[in-house]
């Protein structure tokens, strides 16, 4: 009826009647647009920006069902009309929860309060990759790939029981139909992979939707055509050979239907159907008579017997769904199904009972608010929580007290986050009163708690920061007093000095006698404060080595936030502690000091890569230091490699004549024309495809992903999250992925438009995530910074990407090559090991890198743990590293020299376990070379006597070419040269199957040969 939205960048999927009466649809943009009537006043029209909507089609109302989720390409009921809903690019599988708010893949939401999002249902991708070690040609057995579209939950009655409430999705790039289990767990659902239910085996299929039919068969969309993303020239696409199929179990027997001639009884009585096509259809007509009013009063009551009587509560929904599509759900039906035995039809009243006019009596405030002290179902509970967001916030008080009183909601999926988006609004009715309900739920609840001391505090008036101080003061313990102290630091995010309310110096005091933890938290916020004694306690915190790096690093975050001007000086001392060298190097981009730019520069060469970065971050940030950057890289001192493609965009924003220069210099002039564009594509095109030049290495193509896309983009679930995840993009795609590549600013969404704020001469990059009054919080490559806005002297928006034009310009035509082939894969890779990376190897805090079973490995003060009382089968800590020619030493302590493990290296994992070559630790066993499921014992001779039996030995394992030697404690053991062995293969750590061992490892360091 000529409803429509009103941008140009709309992404519109799936529409289908939901079982309420209303048309269901997805909308896929992150963008703020604006949906209504033509020619509507903005008033009039309602926002949307990635949501699941709905639209009456006979009140003509639109309205956001829920928030969020990214590119939903499918949605469907199940036989509890619980909605559910397939996406791309993000994880796959969502329960869509009226009210809810859902993970985004960018943009923001509309809610600044919002805090956290739903996640997915699904407990597993349906692609193996997120692991480098755990595809071994399973790929298709675990789904294909990560995008999707369309969703049927099959209800049609004519396939066998075992395909009844599961849902099928299109897998984009893995040509084939996923299916996925819905268990019920709480008051959602867990997604789990079922097999593959069909594979076309051809990569121009493209399956985009399916339903199924009057004789309970299914029909399926197929596009049809090599290109699966979107192109920014349409002609590319085939319009020639789209496709429908059907499917069919057993014998065919053709449907053929009238439900138009049927009358209304007969209609009702298919809410006994079990094929739902002909409940959904039969429902819709009753609908279509109702509005023409040509409905019998006889079908009205046997509808709303139904609902009565019924014996199986989904027949007893269909009913209800059927009234409140015909708008004659009243109030006493609504009160039959509020004390309803099942809690769907409890839920579902609730929904109805809000939906309807004929109902509401039935769902008062005062009703619902009894309901949620009494019910004993989280998914009644879970309506209930929803609900309260559609009653207005002065009359919803009691409902959210009375579900804050379970504690197992606590570790529910959906209702944390639910009853918070119904708490949030309570803020600005009472706010003294909404702490008290917050509190209310420190044992319950306790998201809720720190989420509503947040919400108080982010109002921005000093009447808010006085209720969370005097709350704070009444705090009698230290864990609610932290989160007093967090809350209130939150809310002065961006704000370099604020007054204090009266009553903080006596909290203050207060606090000072409290735990060290506590006694940071309040120094922090003194700082804020202006208060000079805190002042000084966190600036000598920072500079004694008494405190622990932890420490230091949290007092130089309050110094910087609130830009300490003595600050400079004390970070430049700091470029010389390896434990506080990246915090000092990350902090100097706030000042302008001439000191700095040599002092990083003076120590660049020995950084390992992820500081490397970070200063090359800080120096991109100001022209006094890029040029002295810049020249040190014209020089040669500096790889031009090491300039990432983000940072070569940073620099153009200083619009310094003598940077552009050195920029064009050292990193080459982009080709802006489009002919030069094409030109340089098929370029590249014709180098990957070369038969002449050597086999690209893909795991030399992760390690320059990890070196340069990796800050930005997710692949494989590892990464940044500034631009678009990779994962479920087109990339077997040559063309798509390299006109990306070379031409990125013409396919750039607005969610990931950059913003560049010039501030006193610094240039800050990002996407915006949030703003307020106050700040401005801005995603960068490397950080989230919160810039105060009083201290922003220029700000704008570019029309180029984050990703400057043609950055492979720089790397060799094999590693070109290496990276194509790796962007390419189906699934993930070991990390080739080089010079570059190898410092990253082990970081000393946790197992980034490294894969092994949680409970049996894990990091404790800088150590490596394994640890186990029993194994039936050997266990191992596997790194993503897989090393060539290189030079291994650390420290080992096999406590009380019990049990038995190994330093595997050179390996392969296989369906076994590992292959490959051990240089073994155990009684008995120390110093030899052995061939895990290989060649078992390759060097018997022992290095027993050199070891400190139950201390820390330091090992090294040196393989060079054909040549393997070790070492323990710097005396020599094995010493073989083994022209069958590998030459490449991953670094790993055993635990031997058997008796009780715990083995540590500690000073990993990782040289690689040339």
């Amino acid at each position: 009826d000529g409803w429509g939205f009103q941008d140009t960048h709309e992404t519109l999927n799936t529409f289908i009647w939901g079982p309420d009466g209303w048309l269901y649809g997805c909308h896929g943009v992150f963008t703020h647009s604006r949906v209504g009537k033509p020619g509507a006043p903005e008033k009039d029209r309602q926002g949307v920006n990635a949501a699941i909507w709905r639209y009456h089609p006979t009140r003509h109302t639109f309205e956001v069902f829920a928030h969020g989720t990214s590119n939903p390409w499918g949605v469907d009921f199940n036989d509890r009309a619980q909605a559910f809903l397939t996406s791309c690019v993000i994880p796959h599988l969502y329960h869509i929860i009226q009210g809810a708010r859902y993970e985004r893949q960018g943009g923001v939401h509309f809610n600044p309060y919002t805090y956290d999002d739903i996640k997915t249902i699904a407990d597993h991708r349906h692609y193996i990759g997120a692991t480098p070690h755990s595809g071994n040609g399973k790929s298709d057995e675990a789904g294909g790939g990560h995008a999707h579209a369309g969703a049927m939950i099959y209800l049609g009655g004519a396939w066998p029981n075992i395909y009844r409430d599961r849902i099928f999705m299109n897998n984009i790039h893995g040509q084939r139909l996923n299916v996925d289990i819905l268990k019920q767990k709480g008051s959602g659902y867990v997604g789990s992979h079922s097999p593959d239910f069909l594979l076309t085996g051809d990569k121009a299929s493209q399956i985009l939707n399916l339903r199924y039919g009057p004789d309970g068969q299914a029909w399926m969309i197929d596009w049809y055509d090599m290109q699966a993303c979107h192109l920014t020239d349409p002609g590319k696409h085939d319009r020639s050979n789209g496709r429908i199929y059907k499917i069919a179990y057993g014998d065919l027997k053709p449907a053929s239907v009238s439900l138009h001639k049927a009358t209304d009884v007969e209609l009702v009585n298919h809410v006994l159907n079990p094929n739902d096509w002909y409940v959904r259809h039969s429902r819709r007509i009753l609908q279509e008579r109702s509005a023409a009013g040509k409905v019998s009063d006889e079908a009205i009551a046997l509808l709303k017997k139904m609902v009565k009587e019924q014996a199986d509560e989904t027949r007893r929904l269909r009913a209800a769904w059927a009234l409140a599509a015909m708008e004659k759900f009243d109030a006493g039906t609504c009160e039959g199904m509020l004390v309803d035995k099942n809690e769907y039809v409890r839920g579902w009243g609730i929904q109805l009972g809000l939906d309807s006019q004929l109902a509401t009596s039935a769902v008062r405030p005062s009703q619902l608010a009894k309901m949620a002290a009494t019910e004993k179902s989280q998914v009644t509970r879970l309506y209930l929580a929803s609900a309260a967001q559609r009653i207005p916030a002065a009359m919803r008080w009691d409902i959210v007290q009375n579900l804050l009183t379970n504690a197992a909601d606590a570790s529910d999926h959906n209702l944390p986050l639910m009853v918070w988006y119904a708490a949030e609004p309570l803020v600005d009715v009472d706010a003294e009163r909404a702490l008290a309900i917050g509190l209310s739920a420190s044992s319950t609840i306790p998201a809720v708690r720190n989420n509503m001391l947040r919400r108080i505090g982010a109002t921005n008036n000093e009447q808010s920061l006085a209720i969370l101080v005097r709350g704070l003061a009444k705090a009698d313990n230290e864990e609610l007093q932290a989160a007093f102290l967090e809350a209130i630091r939150v809310s002065m995010a961006g704000r370099r000095k604020v007054d204090p309310p009266k009553e903080w110096e006596q909290v203050y005091a207060k606090l000072s006698k409290g735990s060290n933890a506590i006694q940071a938290l309040a120094q922090s916020l003194g700082v804020t404060f202006g208060n000079e004694m805190a002042l000084a306690s966190v600036r000598k915190v920072v500079v004694t080595n008494e405190a622990t790096n932890e420490a230091r690093a949290a007092g130089i975050a309050t110094l910087l936030a609130a830009k300490d001007p003595k600050l400079a000086p004390v970070l430049q001392a700091l470029l010389a502690d390896k434990g506080l060298r990246a915090t000092a190097i990350a902090g100097l981009a706030q000042y302008s000091d001439p000191k700095t730019s040599s002092a990083i520069l003076s120590i660049y060469p020995d950084l390992p890569q992820n500081e490397k970065r970070a200063a090359l971050s800080t120096l991109a940030s100001r022209s006094e230091y890029a040029i002295p950057m810049l020249q040190a890289i014209d020089a040669k001192k500096i790889a031009a490699t090491d300039l990432t493609a983000d940072l070569v965009r940073q620099l153009e924003y200083l619009k310094n004549d003598q940077v552009k220069s050195l920029v064009e210099k050292n990193w080459g002039t982009v080709r802006e024309s489009p002919a030069e564009k094409t030109k340089l594509i098929e370029e590249y095109k014709a180098l990957v495809l070369s038969t002449k030049e050597p086999k690209p290495d893909v795991s030399l193509g992760r390690a320059v992903f990890a070196k340069t896309c990796q800050q930005c983009h997710v692949l494989f679930a590892t990464g940044g999250r500034i631009g678009p995840e990779l994962t479920g993009s087109n990339r077997a795609n040559l063309d798509y992925m390299l006109s990306n590549i070379v031409d990125p600013s013409s396919v750039m969404a607005k969610e990931y438009q950059p913003t560049i704020l010039n501030c006193d001469g610094r240039i800050v990059t990002g996407i915006v995530k949030a703003e307020d009054s106050k700040s401005v919080t801005i995603q960068k490559v490397d950080a989230v910074e919160v810039v105060p806005l009083d201290e922003i002297e220029d700000r704008k928006s570019s029309d180029k990407s984050m990703m400057p034009e043609d950055q492979l310009k720089l790397f060799s035509k094999h590693e070109i090559r290496s990276l194509i082939a790796y962007l390419g894969n189906d699934r993930q890779v070991p990390l080739l090991a080089t010079t570059v990376n190898a410092p990253e190897f082990f970081n000393g805090k946790d197992l980034t890198y490294w894969r092994g079973n949680e409970k049996l490995w894990s990091v404790e003060q800088g150590e490596i743990v394994g640890k186990t009382t029993w194994l039936a089968k050997n266990e191992f800590l596997i790194s993503d590293y897989s090393a060539s020619d290189f030079h291994l030493k650390l420290e080992v302590k096999l406590v009380s020299n019990q049990g038995n493990s190994g330093i595997q290296f050179r390996s392969q994992q296989t369906e076994e376990g590992i292959l490959g070559y051990q240089a073994d630790i155990g009684e008995g066993w120390w110093g030899k070379l052995y061939e895990e499921e290989g060649r078992a014992l390759l060097w018997d001779k022992s290095g027993e006597a050199h070891v400190r039996l139950g201390e820390w030995n330091v090992y090294e394992v040196k393989a060079q070419g054909s040549k393997i030697q070790t070492w323990i404690n710097g005396k020599a053991c094995v010493d073989l040269d083994d022209p069958k062995g590998a030459k490449r293969g991953i670094i790993a750590f055993q635990l031997h199957s058997g008796g009780k061992t715990e083995v540590r490892f500690r000073n990993l360091e990782l040289k690689i040969l040339e």
